[in-house]
């Protein structure tokens, strides 16, 4: 079957960047010709906050990275559209087949300025991951027990009111409970773009059933993760996509066929050994489809899920 593809999270906008490459062709993961695989695809860009530089620094890479992202769309405007609406979206796909969303991952470029928040919505900003890891202005990652900050709830609720949705990839499981509350108070559905099960394999970075439930009653949308170290302990034994199956089992399982997608986190990690690039996603459904998955089903988790989601989040 002719997939299409909607992934909600990749830091090829920041690799780009750095390797001073184009988005048609380059040694990234996702590239236009590596993606040629789907008939359709959508792909959240997300510009990491890198954990080696202050939050200042980061707030004015953002604004480089982002420049440079434009830049290099504008080049491959008969291919592919930047968008910020679900017009804009629908007109994309419907001419190009082809649609790119800018986010963030980790608001501490915010640097307690809750101000930077509208600036990020101008610049198109759609998504954004509160938190990568340690103890931020937002308030405690995956790595630490500690929830968000008072800044952090208030970020949480600009992104609400705005139209920017949070995403609780990396955060600590007290995080997770403090942006649910909130979600909670303004009926907002949040997102995890990249977080693979917490019960098919106990990583901190993974996602607890708990927190599932809450997502799914919501109405969001969880992402499918290639990172090796968050599918299985690579320690004995190297991932592969069988290892990718598994997890999305295990959401399957809990009652995700209307939640689950994939934001493998392509250029942002290392990846399963029988996955190379965006367009290698194929032989996951090859291997859904021996596990017994209708068209239907590996539509959903490949396209329609995140589409749908997005299609109700972008105003």
């Amino acid at each position: 079957m002719k997939l299409s593809l909607f992934d909600t999270h990749c830091d090829t906008a920041f690799e780009l960047y750095r390797r001073k490459e184009q988005l048609r062709e380059n040694t990234c993961h996702i590239s236009l010709t590596k993606a040629q695989e789907y008939d359709k695809y959508v792909q959240l860009f997300a510009v990491w906050s890198d954990r080696r530089y202050d939050d200042q620094t980061c707030w004015e890479d953002f604004l480089k990275i982002a420049d440079n992202f434009d830049a290099l769309i504008a080049q491959e405007a008969a291919a592919v559209a930047r968008v910020t609406s679900k017009s804009e979206l629908d007109r994309a796909l419907a001419e190009k087949g082809r649609a790119a969303v800018l986010a963030v991952e980790d608001a501490r470029l915010l640097a307690e300025d809750i101000d930077r928040l509208q600036v990020l919505y101008d610049k198109g900003v759609r998504c954004m991951t509160l938190l990568w890891g340690g103890d931020t202005c937002i308030g405690g990652s995956h790595n630490t027990e500690n929830g968000l900050t008072e800044f952090g709830k208030l970020v949480v609720k600009r992104c609400f009111e705005l139209g920017i949705v949070p995403d609780i990839s990396h955060a600590s499981e007290e995080s997770v409970d403090d942006v649910i509350e909130i979600a909670n108070q303004y009926n907002k559905p949040f997102i995890a773009t990249h977080s693979n099960s917490y019960s098919a394999y106990a990583h901190t970075r993974n996602l607890r059933d708990r927190h599932l439930s809450e997502l799914m009653r919501l109405g969001g949308t969880v992402g499918i993760s290639m990172c090796p170290s968050h599918l299985r302990d690579c320690a004995k034994q190297s991932a592969t996509s069988d290892d990718v199956v598994r997890h999305i089992d295990r959401y399957m399982e809990l009652g995700a066929c209307h939640s689950l997608c994939f934001g493998c986190d392509f250029d942002g990690t290392d990846l399963p050994v029988d996955i190379s690039n965006v367009g290698d996603l194929y032989k996951v459904a090859d291997k859904l489809v021996l596990h017994g998955y209708t068209t239907e089903q590996i539509e959903n988790i490949f396209w329609k899920n995140a589409n749908r989601f997005f299609q109700t989040q972008l105003s």
